[in-house]
């Protein structure tokens, strides 16, 4: 059964633990104050390969990311397309 977080105005925040079909509580059962059902930080945790980034196979933190270097290189051969400057 889930724990789920209510807020009070008079006591706070408070913890119930209830079935997921159970109604929200609407009254305090301590102080009899009307509260408000709260969203609170889901617990679970990420197991396994694939969830760091040193976990893709042997690619570069740089390439995933994509803070690789932006120079550009020029091509090393002179028959390539991409050597030729336009006059």
């Amino acid at each position: 059964m889930p724990i789920y977080e209510y807020d009070c105005p008079k006591c706070g925040r408070f913890d119930a633990l209830q079935k997921m079909s159970a109604a929200p509580l609407e009254v305090h059962e301590v102080c009899g104050s009307k509260v408000t059902k709260l969203m609170s930080a889901s617990a679970f945790a990420l197991k396994g390969s694939g969830f760091y980034i040193t976990d893709y196979g042997g690619r570069n933190s740089a390439a995933i990311t994509g803070k690789a270097d932006r120079a550009e290189k020029k091509p090393d051969c002179a028959s390539c397309p991409a050597s030729k400057t336009a006059a």
